[in-house]
């Protein structure tokens, strides 16, 4: 968050030098740089910041899934929290380690669904369910299940594994995450 002023004087000053090399109007230049350094945060940067979600917020950068959350596409990221990956059986943290990230990338993308759904969206759906549940594929081509229980929201995937909304959802760029209890998919 430090780097926005920065960001914006290079490129407040690259569009200044484009516009006097082109002949366009330097504040056409000036507003142009402007709102692209006011751009919202990306998913990815905003839970660098985000409590208790940094594990997850770094498995998206070594991974290269981060760079999904940075176009204009949007997505929901069912987060786990820093916690459930520690109980998720990775003592040597050898999913974060320096090499092939392949079985983190498959991971993290049974945790990321199409479309930013808010929790909100999630009850609505659960509440208009017959059955009182919804079924939704990850980009890991995984079907999540969602249930309700009082206020509780689950999610189960299709090895049993489930996790509980926790908390307030994080916002960045046009994507959302959701907090999550657990780990899922941990076979």
């Amino acid at each position: 968050m430090r780097k926005a002023p920065l960001t914006l004087t290079l490129i407040s000053s690259a569009a200044l030098a484009l516009a006097a090399c082109s002949g366009h109007s330097a504040q056409v230049a000036l507003a142009a740089a402007q709102q692209a350094a006011t751009a919202p945060a990306s998913l990815p940067d905003v839970l660098d910041n985000a409590d208790g979600l940094q594990t997850v917020a770094e498995a998206l950068k070594v991974t290269g899934v981060a760079t999904a959350f940075k176009g204009r596409a949007s997505y929901t990221l069912l987060a786990p929290e820093d916690g459930a990956f520690a109980a998720a059986g990775d003592p040597d943290n050898k999913l974060m380690a320096p090499g092939d990230h392949t079985a983190l990338a498959a991971l993290i993308k049974d945790h990321i669904l199409p479309g930013r759904v808010t929790p909100r969206d999630i009850n609505a759906a659960i509440d208009a369910s017959p059955d009182g549940q919804v079924t939704m594929s990850s980009l890991g081509g995984e079907e999540l299940t969602f249930t309700r229980s009082g206020k509780t929201i689950t999610v189960t995937a299709p090895d049993g594994s489930g996790a509980q909304f926790d908390g307030e959802p994080v916002i960045g760029g046009s994507s959302i995450a959701i907090p999550i209890t657990s780990v899922l998919n941990q076979a």
